[in-house]
């Protein structure tokens, strides 16, 4: 098997995630009442749903990462049946993704260089997410959002919360929060109709003095508890794929 640098390998194959981590292993910020309202409902309701099927954008600043090539822009979908399994499919400009996990198993192909590489992981997809974030340094798209319970997950080592206020996400009506970490800050739209998100949007300085950097998810369409077989859920590696190795941050 092909041992590839960490950081092309990663994101050759994913094409940078929807969205950057919001995980991290430090204590939770305390909430206003308002925000921690609108977060617990829409936890609840995308907890409630033993399957899910969203499709999202992803713009990205450029130099967003640096020494590797990513689209500053990709569409994509993702599928979720609780409480193991996740497959996100992604378009850029550079090529088409796939992001499939499987009770454990986690399967990356890039369609365009026919590569891919498959890692174990936690069974779950909150231990999963967390693991392959604190492993391999990233998070599948959207799967802050996706995981069984997002509420916990997305305020872990949160320092700062502020209610913004009501704003519009493509016309539609929503609770607007700020966040803040080490490192970064991210905002999140929620709508007020249905409590499911809209948008997500993290910023990370720019080390080099520069404007910040910024990477945004829109979600464009959302299905609760979605009519979803077996083969929607199955990463199907392509013939020919070339295995190379997913390397830990430690190596």
């Amino acid at each position: 098997m092909k041992r590839f640098p960490f950081l092309h390998a990663i994101l050759a194959l994913v094409g940078g995630s929807f969205l950057a981590s919001c995980a991290s292993t430090t204590s939770m910020a305390k909430l206003d009442p308002k925000t921690d309202s609108v977060l617990q409902a829409m936890s609840d309701k995308l907890a409630s749903a033993k399957t899910i099927r969203v499709k999202a954008t992803r713009e990205t600043s450029s130099g967003f990462y640096a020494g590797a090539p990513v689209a500053e822009r990709a569409t994509g979908s993702v599928v979720v049946r609780r409480p193991g399994q996740l497959l996100a499919n992604a378009k850029t400009s550079l090529g088409a993704r796939t992001i499939g996990f499987d009770n454990g198993t986690l399967t990356l192909i890039d369609h365009t260089s026919d590569t891919h590489s498959i890692v174990k992981a936690s069974a779950d997809l909150d231990g999963a997410v967390r693991q392959i974030q604190h492993t391999y340094g990233f998070i599948p798209p959207v799967a802050e959002l996706l995981v069984n319970d997002p509420h916990t997950f997305l305020l872990e080592g949160v320092t700062s919360v502020k209610y913004i206020g009501l704003d519009k996400v493509g016309g539609v009506e929503c609770d607007h929060m700020a966040f803040e970490q080490e490192g970064f800050a991210w905002e999140l739209w929620v709508a007020k109709a249905d409590s499911l998100p809209r948008q997500i949007s993290v910023t990370h300085p720019n080390g080099e003095g520069g404007a910040p950097l910024k990477m945004s998810a829109t979600m464009t369409q959302w299905e609760l508890d979605a009519s979803v077989t077996d083969s929607d859920l199955t990463a199907k590696i392509p013939s020919g794929s070339r295995a190379i190795e997913m390397i830990p941050l430690a190596d």
